[in-house]
C-alpha cells in the first residue's frame, strides 16, 4: 500500500525534524514528553478523522447544551456500552486539552468526541479485556438500600463515588438512573438540594456478575477485601473533586482524569492514573503530583522529582481531610506568601478593608483580569452563608479572588443593580435643606426675621435668616452667611437659638451639628461593616466614613462624603440603609 502525504503533512514533518535535529536529539531535550495530535481533512465527510499517536480516531465536534455533561454525551453515542471505554476516554483528553475535568463542561463549549478508533495500518492490535456483564439493580433482589440526606456543596455523583467503589461507566450508564427511579422526586440528576433525602443503593463487587467462562475456577473477588476495604481509597478520592474546584477557582489547572505519562532521565516512564493521582499544574510552571492515597512509593516519588525540578509530590495520609489536604498542598506551591490563621489582609483606601480567611494567598505581584493579586479561600462550616457578591464583586476590582466552598447551592447570578441614593447633599443649602426634610423639621428659607423694635415702631432689628425654625418652642436660625458676632449675642439676648455654619468646610461636620442642633440622635463614623454573618475569622471586615441617623419614616440614613462604588453602596442597602451622598460628585 503506497502511503500519501499532503503537502502540509511533509512541511509539518520536515519541520519537526529539524527541530528534533537543532536540540541533539531526544535525550539532550528537558521538556516532558507529550503525546502527538495530527489532523488529516477527508473531502466530502463532515466528521474529521484525527491521528492520535498510533491510532486513527473518527470524530465529530459537539457543542455542549444547557444541562448537559460528558458522561450523558457519551451515552447517548452508545460509547459508554464499548469495550474500550477507557480508550475513549484517554482519547477524549487528548483531542480536548481544555477538558480537565470531565465532570466540568460549560454550556456552548466546544468539544471533541471520538466515535471510533482504529490502530493505524500495521501497528498491532491489543486484544480487548474481557468485561464484566453489568445486570440492572432493578433484576436483583435483596438490594441492600440506604438513606441520605443532601448537604450544601453535595453533587449526587460526589456523594455517590465518595461512599462506594463503583466504576465510572457503570455509574453514569446505569447506577444514576436507578437512583432516578429508586426517587421519583429527583428529575435531573445534576440537580439535588440540602435537606433532600436520597435513597441510594449500596453499591458492591457482588452486583456486577463475571461471565461463565470453561477454565478453572477462579478465586473470589471477595478474598482481596470486604466492603471497607473496598472504601478505603474512595475516603480520599471523596474531596478529589472538591480540591479541583477550589483550585480551579484560583485559576489553576487541576488535571485528575485519564492517565499522566512521566518520562525518566534514567530511562523508562512512570505512568500514573489521574484518579488516584491528581495532578496540580500551577501557572508559574510547577507541577504538583497529590497521592491522595497514599500509595506512591517514595522510591518512585524520589525519581520524579530528580528527573524534573518543576515536580513536586505530596502524600495525603490516612486521617487528612479536605482543610489539612488543601493546607497541605498550598504549602508546597511555592506562593509568594501565604497568610494562614488570625492574620488578616488589610487595604487601604477610603474604605478600609481587614480580610480574614483559612488561607490568604499572595500570588502575584500585580494583579490582572485573568490572575488576582491575592486569593482568599474560606472552608465553610455547617450553613454558613457566603460572603455577599457585591462585596466579591468589589474585592475583585481590587485584584481579590475571595472563594468560599462549598458554595452557595442557589447563587444569585443576576448583575447588581444599580442604587438609588438621596439628593440634596452637594451643597451646604443643599444639605442643610434635605437634612430638616428628611427629619420633618418645618421651617422657612430666606425670611426676614425682627429682632428688636422700638414701641413707637420708629426703630427697629430685622436680620435675613437662612433657615428659620422653631425647636421645643423656641425660635431658632441657622445662619450660613455669617453673621457678626455682635448680631449673634443680641439674638441670644432676645432667646434666639443660633447654629452658624459660616465657613464650615467639612461635610460631616455640618451633618453633625445640624443635627444635634434639631435634637436628632445620630452616631459618628466611621464605621464598620461585616459582609456575612458567621465568624470573624473568615470574613470581611468594611470601614466607612459617615453618619447614621433615622428620618421620619424610620429609614436609616447613611450619610457619607465618599462616593461609594455601586458593589458597596448596593451591599449598604441589602442592610436597610439609604445612602446620602455630601458631595456633588
Amino acid at each position: 500500500m503506497k502511503l500519501c502525504v499532503p503537502r502540509r503533512g511533509l512541511w509539518a514533518l520536515f519541520a519537526f525534524l529539524l527541530v528534533v535535529f537543532c536540540l541533539g536529539g531526544p535525550q539532550a531535550q528537558e521538556e516532558e514528553k507529550t503525546y502527538s495530535i495530527s489532523l488529516t481533512k477527508t473531502a466530502g465527510v463532515e466528521k474529521e478523522i484525527y491521528t492520535v499517536e498510533d491510532r486513527k480516531v473518527l470524530t465529530e465536534e459537539y457543542t455542549v447544551q444547557e444541562g448537559e455533561w460528558v458522561w450523558q454525551i457519551l451515552r447517548e453515542r452508545g460509547l459508554l456500552e464499548q469495550r474500550n471505554l477507557s480508550e475513549i476516554l484517554a482519547v477524549l483528553k487528548k483531542l480536548n486539552k481544555s477538558l480537565g475535568n470531565l465532570s466540568l463542561i460549560h454550556p456552548g463549549e466546544k468539544i471533541i468526541i471520538p466515535l471510533k478508533i482504529a490502530p493505524v495500518t500495521g501497528a498491532s492490535i491489543p486484544s480487548a479485556p474481557v468485561q464484566p456483564i453489568k445486570t440492572s439493580l432493578a433484576d436483583l433482589k435483596d438490594v441492600d438500600l440506604e438513606n441520605y440526606t443532601v448537604r450544601p456543596g453535595d453533587t449526587l455523583s460526589r456523594v455517590v463515588r465518595g461512599r462506594y467503589d463503583i466504576p465510572a461507566d457503570y455509574l453514569y450508564g446505569e447506577y444514576l438512573e436507578m437512583v432516578k427511579k429508586l426517587n421519583p422526586t429527583i428529575g435531573d440528576v445534576d440537580v439535588i438540594h440540602p435537606g433532600q433525602k436520597i435513597r441510594l443503593p449500596i453499591y458492591s463487587p457482588e452486583i456486577v456478575r463475571k461471565p461463565i467462562v470453561a477454565a478453572k475456577p477462579q478465586v473470589p473477588k471477595e478474598k482481596k477485601s470486604d466492603k471497607q476495604d473496598l472504601q478505603e481509597d474512595q475516603g480520599k478520592k471523596a474531596f478529589g473533586d472538591d480540591l479541583g474546584i477550589i483550585f480551579a477557582e484560583m485559576g489553576e489547572d487541576w488535571v485528575q482524569t485519564g492517565e499522566h505519562f512521566i518520562p525518566l532521565k534514567s530511562g523508562g516512564q512512570i505512568d500514573l492514573k489521574a484518579a488516584s493521582f491528581p495532578i496540580l499544574n500551577l501557572r508559574d510552571g510547577l507541577r504538583v503530583i497529590v497521592d491522595v492515597n497514599n500509595k506512591l512509593p517514595e522510591t518512585m516519588a524520589t525519581l520524579i522529582e530528580s528527573s524534573w525540578g518543576n515536580y513536586r509530590v505530596l502524600h495525603l495520609l490516612k486521617d487528612d481531610d479536605l482543610r489539612s489536604a488543601v493546607d497541605k498542598i498550598l504549602r508546597v506551591c511555592d506562593y509568594k506568601r501565604l497568610y494562614k490563621g488570625s492574620e488578616p489582609l488589610e487595604l487601604g483606601g477610603d474604605i478600609l478593608l481587614s480580610i480574614t480567611g483559612d488561607w490568604i494567598i499572595t500570588v502575584s505581584e500585580t494583579g490582572t483580569e485573568e490572575r488576582p493579586s491575592f486569593v482568599v479561600i474560606n472552608l465553610k462550616e455547617g450553613p454558613a452563608p457566603d460572603t455577599p457578591r457585591m462585596i466579591k464583586a468589589y474585592l475583585e476590582t481590587l485584584g481579590v479572588k475571595l472563594i468560599d466552598y462549598p458554595p452557595d447551592m442557589n447563587p444569585k447570578s443576576q448583575p447588581i443593580d444599580e442604587v438609588e441614593t438621596l439628593e440634596g447633599g452637594g451643597d451646604t443649602v443643599s444639605l442643610v435643606r434635605t437634612l430638616l426634610d428628611l427629619t420633618g423639621q418645618s421651617y422657612s428659607n430666606k425670611v426676614d426675621i425682627p429682632v428688636y423694635q422700638r414701641n413707637r415702631a420708629d426703630f427697629k432689628l430685622a436680620i435675613k435668616a437662612d433657615f428659620f425654625l422653631n425647636i421645643q418652642g423656641k425660635d431658632a436660625i441657622i445662619d450660613l452667611t455669617g453673621l457678626a458676632p455682635e448680631v449673634i449675642s443680641l439674638l441670644d439676648e432676645h432667646q434666639f437659638l443660633v447654629l452658624s455654619l459660616a465657613g464650615e468646610k467639612d461635610p460631616l461636620t455640618m451633618v453633625s451639628k445640624t443635627l444635634g442642633f434639631i435634637g436628632v440622635q445620630s452616631q459618628d463614623g466611621p464605621h464598620s461593616f461585616m459582609a456575612a454573618d458567621r465568624s470573624d475569622s473568615r470574613n470581611v471586615k468594611l470601614t466607612v466614613s459617615g453618619i447614621i441617623f433615622s428620618d421620619t419614616h424610620g429609614n436609616t440614613i447613611f450619610a457619607t462624603p465618599l462616593n461609594l462604588p455601586n458593589e458597596i453602596a448596593s451591599f449598604l442597602s441589602t442592610r436597610a440603609y439609604r445612602i446620602l451622598p455630601l458631595s456633588s460628585s
